[in-house]
């Protein structure tokens, strides 16, 4: 049975349904991708110290971006204070509210710098530990008292305090039934889990995480890589110049429907999409046309910017595109620079093992519309706003434009990244510290020792010598 809220009955293509969509709402069929929200709250007062007591403490733990409770908002999401990203939604078959997840949810910070701070919709997420989130829903089918008389006397009482709709004529049904999708997800991400347990936040087992929904839609077995592909929670700028949306661009066909298929991966179904034509046009409609972004919040030696924009006209444009002096992209084709020349972490490009490759083109699930290609390296970024985007590289590897422009023997391999300080702006990047220090709860140890995150490649900032800094100062201005 597929449930079908009203509000994702879209009947044409717009930027607002876009907004809606990325912003909030997110993609629904919410018996797939959703949990019912009293269930939820019956979890959390369950099993506080694993899903944290309230959605506070839930973003702390997860790298959500919190939201303060406001309860004279007619939006339901703020009057629970719900994490950007997340959002209730009304089942039309039962009435109840079901919890689901947008775009935002990872493609959303609160950028700190020193003085000020800003929420930016759109930019990859630093703090988000998502792998973490979809395993504390396996601990709790572990817990002790994961029980459906126990859950659901925990659900009602929510419900009740919250004035939230839960029909007794439905309580038990969907009690059981959540019980049972949790503990089969358990089951099924068994080792997806042990491959993303120590993963630093604001990354993502993209090739991993599509290997389960592949298996699932084409009755297949697929091979994990023996390494995991990390890669970091990208920006979504620059959506209306590329082709392709991953790091490496093996993923090929209309963008509008590119841009959806990370919903596959989080459980939404085929049907649903295809009985819901424009949300993907809707949304690429909406990241065509982005909001304005903060501008570098910092002082910028002006006549420097000048002689690094000539350099970067000259040494730089061709892979990373030319622009306007507010940013604007004015030229950028997308390619792929191979590994060979880039000599980046290959982590990524390998993870798509032949068994993946060739379910991602099955024919009965692509319909013909997408293909994926093995690739041979990585996509240059495009640069609007890259002073608000590090760590930078397609794993995080690089801690600030900084340390990009150290030759890539001299660069640092271990060392502390601290989220809770704000943006370095002296080195344009995240803060770092020293690895001896004591890692905290906001930092973590970035190991280019491990696979998936060698500080490696990228020479071209550093090749320029003692003229990389103005190429950073003209980097600051866009």
């Amino acid at each position: 049975m597929m449930s079908d809220p009203a509000e994702y009955a879209i009947d044409s293509i717009s930027r607002d349904s876009g907004k809606t969509i990325f912003e909030q709402s997110g993609i629904g069929d919410p018996y797939k991708t959703g949990i019912p929200y009293a269930f939820f709250l019956g979890l959390q007062r369950a099993y506080p110290q694993i899903l944290g007591a309230n959605p506070e403490s839930l973003s702390g733990r997860f790298g959500f971006v919190s939201r303060t409770p406001d309860p004279s908002s007619p939006d339901a999401d703020l009057r629970e204070g719900l994490p950007v990203g997340m959002h209730l939604t009304t089942d039309p078959l039962t009435g109840v509210a079901f919890l689901v997840t947008s775009c935002a949810l990872c493609h959303a910070e609160r950028v700190r710098w020193p003085g000020g701070e800003a929420v930016v919709v759109g930019l990859g997420n630093k703090r988000v530990r998502i792998h973490d989130y979809d395993a504390a829903f396996a601990r709790v089918t572990s817990a002790p008292r994961f029980t459906a008389s126990h859950l659901g006397t925990l659900a009602a009482r929510a419900a009740e305090e919250r004035g939230l709709v839960w029909p007794e004529a439905y309580r038990e049904i969907l009690t059981a039934a959540t019980i049972r999708a949790l503990e089969q997800r358990a089951t099924d991400r068994a080792e997806l889990r042990a491959r993303t347990r120590d993963n630093p936040p604001g990354r993502v087992a993209t090739i991993e995480s599509f290997v389960l929904a592949l298996a699932q839609l084409t009755r297949t077995r697929i091979e994990f890589a023996p390494t995991t592909g990390w890669a970091k929670v990208p920006d979504v700028i620059g959506y209306g110049q590329r082709v392709t949306l991953s790091w490496d661009a093996s993923g090929e066909g209309p963008i509008d429907l590119l841009v959806v298929e990370a919903d596959i991966a989080a459980g939404a179904r085929v049907e649903w999409l295809e009985a819901h034509p424009f949300q993907g046009a809707s949304l690429g409609a909406y990241l065509r046309q982005p909001a304005p972004r903060p501008a570098y919040p910092g002082a910028i030696d002006r006549v420097l910017a000048d002689r690094g924009r000539a350099l970067f006209v000259e040494r730089c444009t061709d892979c990373h595109g030319s622009y306007a002096p507010d940013g604007r992209v004015l030229d950028y084709d997308e390619s792929v620079v191979a590994l060979v020349d880039l000599g980046t972490d290959p982590s990524r490009v390998l993870a798509p093992t032949d068994s993946f490759v060739r379910a991602a083109n099955d024919p009965a699930l692509t319909r013909g519309y997408t293909k994926f290609k093995r690739s041979t390296g990585y996509v240059p970024p495009i640069l609007t706003n890259v002073w608000a985007r590090a760590p930078y590289g397609h794993a995080g590897q690089w801690p600030s434009l900084a340390v990009m422009a150290l030759p890539p023997e001299r660069r640092p391999t271990r060392f502390v990244v601290d989220l809770g300080a704000p943006l370095d702006l002296a080195t344009v990047g995240v803060a770092v510290r020293d690895a001896s220090t004591p890692v905290g709860a906001e930092a973590y140890l970035h190991d280019a020792s491990r696979p998936g995150f060698s500080v490696a490649g990228h020479p071209f900032l550093a090749d320029l010598g003692a003229e990389a800094r103005a190429v950073i100062e003209y980097l600051k201005t866009l």
